[in-house]
């Protein structure tokens, strides 16, 4: 188990960001803070220390984005219906609401996750493939597709405005 006060540096350095990780798969609320608050609670579970404090970062971004696929795929069996996750989706107060950020919040959640943990994280392929449990090819192959829909929604957007 941590120390007292190196698990609560970590907690406090990185509930935030994991909030908001859970936030951009699952929108804003109580779902994305039961996954941030998942993460914190294996944390301070984990009996194991980190080797450093990327690994920490990337150990809670994984047990965060592996919560919120289990928050969603429970939302999946309870209600076949999406457009509650479409609503929910749209309420994510991003920083800047521009025509880029709504268009990241129109792409599924595992087009949203690469795309977050790229570009926000700074992650590599190989560590995102290493958080969602896909290989680094079928995150490259996740990016294209994303991008390409970020651009076609995009473009369309400046066709219509």
């Amino acid at each position: 188990m941590l120390y007292p006060d190196e698990f609560e540096n970590t907690a406090k350095r990185y509930t935030r960001r994991l909030y908001a990780h859970a936030a951009v798969m699952l929108g804003v609320g109580a779902d994305a803070e039961d996954a941030a608050e998942e993460a914190v609670c294996r944390l301070f579970l984990r009996n194991k220390p980190f080797e450093s404090e990327e690994h920490a970062y990337a150990w809670l971004v994984r047990v965060t984005v592996n919560a919120s696929l289990k928050i969603l795929r429970r939302r999946k069996r309870f209600s076949e219906d999406t457009s509650a996750l479409d609503t929910m989706t749209e309420d994510f107060a991003y920083p800047e609401d521009s025509e880029l950020s709504q268009a990241v919040r129109s792409l599924s959640p595992g087009y949203r996750a690469v795309i977050l943990l790229y570009y926000y994280d700074d992650m590599s392929a190989a560590e995102i493939g290493k958080i969602l449990g896909i290989s680094a090819t079928a995150v490259t192959t996740r990016l294209d597709r994303a991008r390409k829909q970020l651009k076609s929604i995009l473009e369309g957007s400046m066709e219509n405005g």
